[in-house]
C-alpha cells in the first residue's frame, strides 16, 4: 500500500505546533510574572495592614465622624514620637489600651483641632479622664478630687445665695489612712452675680489612729426674700438638698434654718471601681514614676462628710 505525504502541509502543522508553543511560553512566562508581582503586592498590603493594625493610628476623617466616641482617657503626646512611622502619616495622635482602658494618645499638635477643653490645660505627657457632667472637657487624674472637692463647696455656697441665704457654714470631715498633721486659716472674698460676701475659714488636720481632715467655712450675704430654684450638678440627686430647696421656695411655712449631713458617697466624684480601674491602666503608663492612688481618694472621699448649715 502506498502512502501520499503532503510535505507542505506537515510543515505548516509543523510550524503551527512550534508557534503554539512560544504562545503557550509566553503566557506562561507572563502569569509566573503577574503571580510574582501579585505577591509582592499582596505581600506589601499584608506588610502594611499588620503596622497599621499596630500603630492604630487616629486620622482626622475618623475622629470627626458620628461613629466614633472619644474615649474616657486621653494622654497627651508629642507628635514627633511617630513621625516617622509610614502608616501613621497625617494622624492626629492613636488609640491603645490600657489594663482594659481605651486610651487616646493625642499628639500636642492635635489639641486645638480636637476642640477638647482641658483642664488645667494640655501638657505633653499628662493624663486626664472625662468629666462627669461634660463629656467635651477632660481633666488631668491628679487634679480630679481637688476640683471635684472646691466644685462641691462652691455649689453649696451658690444654694444658699439662690434660696436667698443671710449666712452659711459648712463643716468638712474626711477620713483619711494617712497620718499627717496641719493646719492653716484663709480669708477668702468673693463676688457671686453681684452680691458680695466674705468668707472665714479655719482648717486643721490632726491625726489620730485614723486621721481625720477637717474644716469650718463660713459665709454672709446680704439675703433675699424671693429665692429661686438653683441649678444643680454635683447635688441634683440628693434628696436632702431638694428638699431643703422645695421647703425654702415654698410660699406656706417657708424654712428659717436648716442643718444638712450630706454623705461623700452621695456626690461621689467616682466609683471605687471606676478608681481602681484608672490607677491601674495609669500605673501601666507610667510605671515606676506612678505615685498617686485614685482608689484611695474614691475611698476617702466615700468616708467623708459634709455638714451644710443654712440661716434666711
Amino acid at each position: 500500500m502506498k502512502i501520499s505525504f503532503d510535505k507542505q502541509k506537515s510543515a505548516e502543522t509543523i510550524s503551527g505546533i512550534v508557534q503554539d508553543t512560544v504562545d503557550l511560553g509566553k503566557k506562561a512566562a507572563t502569569s509566573a510574572k503577574n503571580n510574582v508581582i501579585a505577591i509582592a503586592e499582596k505581600s506589601k498590603s499584608d506588610s502594611y495592614l499588620r503596622r497599621l493594625k499596630k500603630y492604630n493610628p487616629l486620622f482626622p476623617e475618623q475622629y470627626n465622624s458620628k461613629e466614633f466616641n472619644i474615649p474616657n482617657m486621653i494622654v497627651i503626646v508629642d507628635d514627633a514620637e511617630r513621625r516617622d512611622v509610614d502608616v501613621c502619616e497625617g494622624a492626629i495622635g492613636w488609640l491603645g489600651k490600657e489594663n482594659g482602658v481605651e486610651v487616646l494618645y493625642l499628639y500636642d499638635e492635635a489639641v486645638k483641632f480636637s476642640k477638647i477643653r482641658f483642664v488645667p490645660s494640655a501638657t505633653c505627657d499628662a493624663i486626664y479622664y472625662v468629666d462627669n457632667f461634660d463629656r467635651n472637657c477632660f481633666i488631668r487624674t491628679d487634679c480630679i478630687f481637688s476640683k471635684a472637692h472646691e466644685e462641691r463647696l462652691a455649689e453649696l455656697k451658690y444654694i444658699a445665695y439662690c434660696l436667698g441665704a443671710k449666712r452659711c457654714s459648712i463643716e468638712i470631715s474626711e477620713s483619711s489612712a494617712d497620718t499627717q498633721t496641719q493646719s492653716k486659716k484663709f480669708n477668702l472674698s468673693e463676688s457671686v452675680k453681684k452680691i458680695s460676701s466674705t468668707e472665714k475659714a479655719d482648717q486643721s488636720v490632726s491625726s489620730s489612729g485614723i486621721n481625720k481632715l477637717s474644716g469650718h467655712i463660713e459665709t454672709e450675704f446680704q439675703g433675699s426674700d424671693t429665692p429661686k430654684i438653683p441649678e444643680l450638678k454635683w447635688f441634683a440627686h440628693d434628696d436632702n438638698i431638694k428638699r431643703l430647696i422645695e421647703m425654702r421656695c415654698s410660699k406656706d411655712n417657708s424654712i428659717k434654718t436648716e442643718t444638712l449631713e450630706l454623705s461623700g458617697s452621695s456626690s461621689a466624684t467616682m466609683s471605687q471601681k471606676t478608681a481602681y480601674t484608672i490607677d491601674g491602666a495609669v500605673c501601666k503608663m507610667m510605671g515606676a514614676k506612678f505615685s498617686s492612688s485614685m482608689n484611695s481618694q474614691a475611698a476617702k472621699e466615700h468616708h467623708s462628710k459634709l455638714l451644710f448649715s443654712v440661716e434666711f
